[in-house]
């Protein structure tokens, strides 16, 4: 009886010690080996993602020249409308940031219809500000309240994008963060 029980015990011995090694093989393959990730929003043009964060970079600096860091509750008269003039002003540079980015379309259909969804994307957070500086205007101190895309900020789209094409300087600002 003892044979019977020594052949199941090693069995069991042999089984697991497989288990435990695969378990190891497996991490060391993630760990070290992983495959490589391709993002889905990656366009194959490289010299146009480095010419748009060159231009991105430029309207950053420009914006850069507007900050406003006064408190709205320690200013007195017209603060909203003021403030909504700042952010209009701030638009405007990244309205033309993204004209002159997505002016020189990608090589490649698919690096073209890549840029035209993130175009289209930026477009609705820009007519967003616009929006609510018409909300400031009426004297509604409210917060930015950007549209949503598949139950997140449009803002975090944008920003996939410009960081999986190392265009960091493309991402949406957030001069209007609360």
């Amino acid at each position: 009886m003892s044979r019977p029980s020594s052949l199941g015990r090693r069995s069991l011995q042999v089984f697991l010690a497989t288990i435990c090694l695969g378990i190891a093989v497996f991490w060391i393959w993630a760990l070290f080996f992983p495959p490589t990730k391709q993002s889905v929003a990656k366009v194959d043009d490289v010299a146009w993602t480095i010419r748009a964060n060159e231009i991105c970079n430029q309207a950053n600096l420009e914006r850069d020249k507007l900050v406003d860091l006064r408190r709205i509750d320690t200013v007195s008269g017209d603060a909203l409308a003021e403030r909504a003039d700042i952010i209009d002003k701030a638009t405007v540079i990244v309205q033309k940031m993204l004209d002159d980015v997505t002016a020189q379309v990608p090589t490649g259909v698919k690096d073209a219809d890549l840029m035209n969804t993130w175009k289209d994307m930026y477009q609705d957070w820009i007519d967003g500000r616009v929006e609510y500086t018409a909300i400031l205007r009426t004297g509604v101190n409210a917060p930015f309240a950007e549209s949503m895309l598949e139950g997140g900020p449009v803002s975090d789209y944008i920003n996939d994008f410009a960081v999986a094409n190392r265009m960091n300087s493309c991402s949406s600002p957030m001069d209007l963060a609360v």
